[in-house]
Order: C-alpha cells, then sequence, then structure tokens
C-alpha cells in the first residue's frame, strides 16, 4: 500500500454502497461494496420508490469494516460521501428517520411540481426533492411537522459516520431548488409553500470541510489522528471529476442507458427553452449539463446480449451512409424537447452488422447536434470530449464519435462515482482545491484522434 495520504469516496447507489480508497496520486488501494437490494419497499404505486434508511446504516457499517481494518490508518486524511440526486428523508431531532427515504426515482409528488412551477416559476419534475417535502406537507402532515430536517441521502451518511446531519452541498441541493446564483434558500419556499427554511439543510460548497470522522469509529480502527468529512455532490457530479474535465469548455458526454453530458464554464447562461441544468463546480464555476432519451437503451432493444459481439465486427466497416434518429421510446429532451418525438431509420441494408454501426453513428450525429447546440447557447466546447459509461468502452464507436464530431475522445483509467468522491476529499483537504486533485489524480486510459478522411466522409 504505497502513498502519502489515503482518501476513502463513499458512493450511495441505487441498489449498493461502494468505498473507494485512494492515494493522493489516484491510485487505488481498496475497494468494497454492500448491496442495500433488502432496502426497497414493496409498492403497488408504480410511481412510488422507496428504501429503508436502516438497511442503508447497516450496509455503510460493513463497507466501512472492509476497507478501514485493512489499511494503515495514519495515511487516512479524509472523506466524501456521494448519492443519488433528489433522494429525501426526513428525520426528527434525534436524528433518526421519521419515514422511508422518497427515493430519485419516486414519482408521487407529481402534483406537488406542478404546483411549485406555477407558483415559483421553476422547471421542477416529481423526482425532484423540493416537491416531495411539499408532498409530506400536503399527504402526510403528521410527519412533517415532526420533521426537523429533509436531508439528502449523502447528508444522512454524513450524519451516521460524523454526527452532523444539518449539513448539505451545493450539488445535492440543485433538486431541493437551492439558488445556486444567490447562494441561499429562495424565501418562496417558505412564503409560497409553507415549507419554512429551518427544516432544510445548511449549504456549503463541494470540497468544504464540514466535519469529522465520529471518535467512536475511529477508537474502532485505531485511527489516531482527525479524519476530515468533506462535503461531496451527486453521483452524477462526482463522476465528472472522476472523467478528467477540469478546464473552461471541457466536457465530458455520459453513454450508458441513456446520453448524457456535462461542462465546465466560467459563467451562467441562461438557458430558455429549459433544456439544461445547472450545478456548481467545487471551484466556483458553473457545470451545465442534460440529457437525451437517445443511448445505450436502443442498442440493447435490437440486439439484445449480442452488443459486445456486434461490437466486434464493426470496425472494418467503412460509414454507412445510414440516417437514424435512435429513439427506444416516445419523447424527447436534448438537443430539443418533444414529448411526442419518435425515432426513426433511414438505411439502404438489412445486414445486422450494418444496421449495428448505423445506430452507433446515429446515437454519435445526436451528440453533435448537442455540442452545437450547446454552443448555440453561447458555451465552449473543447477539442476533446471526455468519454464515460459503457459506450466509452467500446473502441470502434470511440471512433465513430471522434470522426464525426471532429473531436478527440479521451477516456481515463477510473472513471467511478466514488473515485470521484475520493478527488473532491483529497481537493478540500490534501491539495490546493478540487481542479488540481483531478490534475494529480486522473490518469487517462486512451485517447482516439479524428481522421481527416473519414471526418469529410461523415460531413
Amino acid at each position: 500500500m504505497s502513498g502519502y495520504a489515503y482518501f476513502l469516496g463513499i458512493d450511495m447507489g441505487t441498489t449498493g454502497i461502494r468505498c473507494l480508497l485512494s492515494d493522493e496520486k489516484g491510485n487505488i488501494v481498496l475497494s468494497s461494496e454492500e448491496d442495500i437490494h433488502e432496502s426497497f419497499v414493496a409498492s403497488s404505486d408504480e410511481k412510488v420508490s422507496e428504501q429503508n434508511p436502516s438497511v442503508w446504516k447497516k450496509s455503510l457499517n460493513s463497507a466501512l469494516d472492509t476497507v478501514l481494518s485493512r489499511i494503515n490508518n495514519y495515511k487516512l486524511m479524509a472523506i466524501t460521501v456521494d448519492s443519488t440526486s433528489g433522494t429525501i428523508l426526513p428525520i426528527d431531532r434525534n436524528y433518526e428517520p421519521i419515514f422511508n427515504a422518497l427515493m430519485h426515482n419516486d414519482m408521487r409528488a407529481y402534483k406537488e411540481s406542478e404546483f411549485i412551477n406555477s407558483e415559483l416559476g421553476l422547471s421542477t419534475k416529481p423526482s425532484f426533492a423540493l416537491p416531495k417535502i411539499l408532498w409530506f406537507k400536503n399527504n402526510r402532515p403528521d410527519i412533517f411537522e415532526r420533521a426537523y430536517k429533509f436531508v439528502h441521502a449523502a447528508d444522512y451518511l454524513v450524519g451516521l459516520i460524523s454526527g452532523e446531519y444539518g449539513v448539505s452541498d451545493f450539488s445535492n441541493s440543485v433538486k431541493t431548488c437551492y439558488d445556486l446564483y444567490n447562494m441561499k434558500w429562495p424565501d418562496e419556499i417558505e412564503s409560497k409553500l409553507g415549507i419554512p427554511l429551518d427544516k432544510l439543510p445548511k449549504i456549503v460548497k463541494t470540497g468544504k470541510v464540514i466535519a469529522e470522522l465520529d471518535e467512536d469509529i475511529r477508537k474502532k480502527y485505531g485511527i489516531k489522528k482527525s479524519v476530515k468529512i468533506v462535503a461531496g455532490a451527486t453521483d452524477s457530479t462526482t463522476g465528472f471529476y472522476s472523467s478528467g474535465a477540469k478546464n473552461i469548455g471541457d466536457w465530458n458526454t455520459t453513454l450508458g442507458t441513456v446520453l448524457g453530458l456535462r461542462g465546465i464554464f466560467d459563467r451562467f447562461i441562461p438557458d430558455k427553452e429549459g433544456l439544461l441544468y445547472t450545478h456548481r463546480h467545487a471551484d466556483g464555476y458553473w457545470l451545465p449539463g442534460g440529457a437525451s432519451n437517445t443511448g445505450g437503451e436502443v442498442l440493447r432493444l435490437f440486439f439484445g446480449n449480442s452488443v459486445k459481439e456486434y461490437d466486434e465486427k464493426i470496425s472494418e466497416l467503412p460509414p454507412t451512409g445510414g440516417i437514424i434518429y435512435p429513439l427506444a421510446r416516445t419523447g424527447e429532451k436534448l438537443p430539443f424537447f418533444n414529448m411526442k418525438a419518435k425515432g426513426f431509420i433511414k438505411l439502404n441494408s438489412c445486414k445486422p452488422d450494418i444496421f449495428f454501426k448505423a445506430i452507433l453513428e446515429g446515437l454519435s450525429y445526436v451528440e453533435k447536434m448537442i455540442y452545437k447546440k450547446i454552443e448555440g447557447l453561447g458555451y465552449r466546447v473543447n477539442d476533446t470530449i471526455y468519454a464515460v459509461g459503457g459506450g466509452a468502452y467500446s473502441l470502434p464507436w470511440l471512433k465513430i464519435r471522434a470522426n464525426i464530431m471532429g473531436k478527440t475522445m479521451a477516456r481515463a483509467k477510473i472513471v467511478e462515482t466514488a473515485f470521484g468522491s475520493c478527488i473532491i476529499a483529497a481537493g478540500g483537504t490534501y491539495y490546493k482545491n478540487v481542479t488540481e486533485a483531478v490534475n494529480n489524480m486522473v490518469n487517462m486510459d486512451i485517447k482516439v484522434e479524428p481522421e481527416d478522411s473519414l471526418t469529410n466522409k461523415y460531413r
């Protein structure tokens, strides 16, 4: 176990809690993962998605034990927690949960979302945390009145390891409608929605030290030095830091089930169409981002478990000349918003390998369209796009994307949310800031340059 200092990233996902221990150079020292499937609460209502937070506590303790019992604890300097965006949990004055957590994909608060949008002029969705808090007020006033705080999933885990339950970061607070421009909770949350602002957590910037590791935990594992708890971010934001994007104008694209992207810019640019949403970077920049409904889902729709097989077949195929807008279901959010939009296929071949490549090309053209849209809004898009998600591990697809967009595609060696939390922990303690931590901890694995001959064919 080399390295001068260790940083622990804790990722609170939908189905598990993952701990990742990194040194100051980005080398992974240890990792652990605990399943939290048993935390799901059964419901006949498809809009409802709840988890029992007592299972979180059990799984967190187990994941921590695997790591902390096996390291030189003198080197452990800081810990950061990330979690899913929009998950909310009511706790009482003893910091005990008084209801199940309403998860990021819980959609019951659709009426509350519509009301907030009409009263406050916002663009919330039922999955946001603020509509869920209003749902408690409207539908479970007993819980609402008893609630001392409504905390995000990461806030609660921070409390479990430090005793500090009342602080959150300005990334997790985005879907609770924190005002990132004026850096405060909007007064209208209390005056128009009737939600007292003191029921919401205090907000600090990502990367700020907010607490120390609980003394009982330190004693249990023989940790003699203070271990700082550093404010984290949502899982998608920590994943962004792990991608290697760090300069103004850098963007990353995540290609998983859907196509998502995020970038760094030095100023806030209003988006009247509402296609993008904006987080704040730990070092004060803006992090605009958005998501298309296109993505890897359409590959699974047509090719099921054979995606890897076809991926290996298409390297030598020329551009297909096909025109495909690859939507697996009705509705699109980016590069345009139309919930009635449908995908289409125009291709002069029925061969499966050609069809497979044409879909990859279609997805790459959508990616290009999105970046053109982003540039049209006034953002800078640099010549390198940082690739994340399952699609980043297909070399043929990286080549297609590079040639269609005329940009270099870069993939980091370690791209995962827990590692992004390690970076934040280091940026808040060991390094001057998170940008310096990214510079020192993220190592690139592959870069794919565009080929002029193919770029010209794809125009």
